[in-house]
């Protein structure tokens, strides 16, 4: 009778450890299913609800690599879009740091209804911008990204312009009004194109005339490549003015004649009348790639933790430490 029931223990006891089991394998299975289908990927659900005639997706999606959204504004085909995108990205990566940089995600919205969507804004301007409706947010939802900038080509005349952001989602709003074909073309553009991809990641002007409107983030001088006065400067690139020889305390930047820029010229100087150069310079192109490096980079967690003199700099940037994709 005593062996009877320690067999029934036994019997319930191996059940109980097989039902843990297979809880354990769910569980497991469950996270493993969370953690591999990111904000980045789109699902069998998701392209249901997607018209494939109006999205590109990239071939293949790197894991929290850096999602440019380019959205078309009045093409009458995909090919030309496809063509200016590609010469821009092209152009783009001639340049440091986007050059070394190799996890780009980028995503093609074309909408079937050319016209309607964005607009020219002319009141209280000092020249036309494009403004966009917010129907656009209904073509980004679709996406379900977390962390993206958005690139609007569009074929309206109007003075391009950006955000100027640091790590948040936000948008630059280029026109293009002819294809791109010549060289020299595909080259001007892809340096403004430069230009405004600074300015989406936070660098601003080091220009005297600035053409956002006073106040804000364009006229502020909190670096990293714009500083209120000398002292400042030394303290945020002062090591960098001892390694480069271009790098130094030049005046004017964010629209003030005062402050303090790194370098004399640069991509963020465009139209001083300098002569054009194809870098943002030490400084900034340090912080540019930190940024990609830090925040757009698998497998860099390590590497960020240990610049905690950047993180203190600039403690947005601090979500990249805390796995926010």
């Amino acid at each position: 009778m005593k062996r009877k029931k320690q067999n029934k223990l036994f019997f319930v006891i191996i059940f109980l450890s097989i039902l843990l089991i297979i809880l354990l394998g769910f569980i497991f299975y469950g996270i493993l299913f969370k953690s591999n289908f990111s904000a980045n990927v789109i699902n069998e659900n998701d392209l249901n609800k997607i018209s494939l005639e109006e999205y590109h997706f990239p071939e293949k999606i790197n894991s929290k690599g850096l999602n440019l959204v380019f959205f078309a504004d009045q093409y009458s085909s995909w090919q030309d879009f496809d063509n200016d995108v590609d010469s821009l990205m092209i152009e783009l990566k001639k340049i440091e740091p986007w050059k070394s940089y190799q996890f780009y995600n980028i995503y093609k919205i074309n909408p079937k209804d050319a016209e309607g969507v964005c607009y020219l804004k002319v009141e209280d301007e000092r020249k036309p911008v494009l403004r966009c409706k917010e129907e656009i947010n209904d073509y980004l939802i679709n996406l379900n990204l977390e962390k993206f900038k958005l690139v609007v080509l569009s074929k309206q005349d109007f003075q391009s312009w950006a955000n100027v952001a640091r790590l948040e989602n936000s948008g630059i709003f280029f026109s293009i009004t002819n294809s791109l074909e010549d060289d020299l073309e595909k080259k001007s553009f892809g340096l403004f194109f430069a230009h405004l991809m600074g300015h989406a990641f936070g660098l601003k002007d080091e220009e005297k005339y600035v053409i956002a409107k006073a106040g804000g983030a364009p006229h502020t001088p909190d670096g990293p490549n714009c500083a209120p006065d000398a002292a400042t400067a030394e303290e945020w690139w002062g090591d960098l003015a001892k390694e480069f020889t271009e790098v130094g305390y030049f005046k004017v930047c964010c629209g003030n004649e005062n402050y303090i820029k790194p370098t004399e010229s640069s991509i963020m100087n465009l139209n001083s009348g300098n002569d054009l150069v194809y870098t943002y310079g030490p400084v900034s192109e340090q912080y540019l790639k930190k940024i990609l490096d830090y925040c757009f980079t698998l497998g860099n967690e390590n590497q960020a933790k240990k610049d905690s003199e950047f993180f203190k700099r600039y403690p947005e940037f601090k979500k990249c430490l805390m796995g926010w994709r």
